[in-house]
């Protein structure tokens, strides 16, 4: 894995949270509704969660289940983006295992992890929730949003 690599996931990630955010946007008021925000509040979360423990900088770390509105989400998905690039843009490939970070997670276990398991984790527990979102959508009469790698691909990957 290389750090080019794990930026596109980043632009992956960034792109399939913006169309998360939609598909909810386009519901009605409802407790699915409420459900999805929060839901898609503890993505975005999450990665803040986790730049916080790589950059050591924990007041950046968002509360692992608060409810964010949804002007506060769109607000927030590109901007976690950006710190992450920024991040990622001073490290290289070797970088990848040879750092490791101890920390806390949300429960107060103590643990150690690679920056290439951190940087793995999160584009997969962001699909793994919003895929949860997208159920919500449509069992609340909306239509999910299509977030699959390979349409990220075919979009954003221009080749001629």
């Amino acid at each position: 894995m290389t750090i080019p690599y794990f930026l596109d996931q980043l632009d992956y990630t960034l792109w399939a949270n913006n169309r998360t955010l939609a598909s909810i946007e386009a519901l009605q008021e409802s407790e699915g509704k409420t459900q999805a925000i929060k839901l898609l509040s503890h993505v975005v979360a999450a990665q803040y969660i986790w730049y916080a423990r790589v950059s050591g900088k924990p007041d950046a770390a968002l509360p692992v289940w608060g409810v964010l509105t949804l002007d506060d989400i769109r607000t927030r998905i590109p901007a976690i983006t950006a710190l992450w690039r920024e991040y990622l843009a001073s490290k290289a490939d070797s970088d990848l295992e040879a750092l490791s970070f101890s920390y806390k997670n949300t429960l107060g276990n103590e643990y150690t992890n690679t920056l290439l398991e951190m940087l793995t984790h999160f584009p997969i527990h962001s699909a793994y929730h919003r895929a949860q979102v997208a159920t919500l959508v449509r069992q609340n009469g909306g239509s999910p949003a299509v977030t699959d790698y390979i349409q990220f691909a075919r979009e954003e990957h221009k080749r001629s």
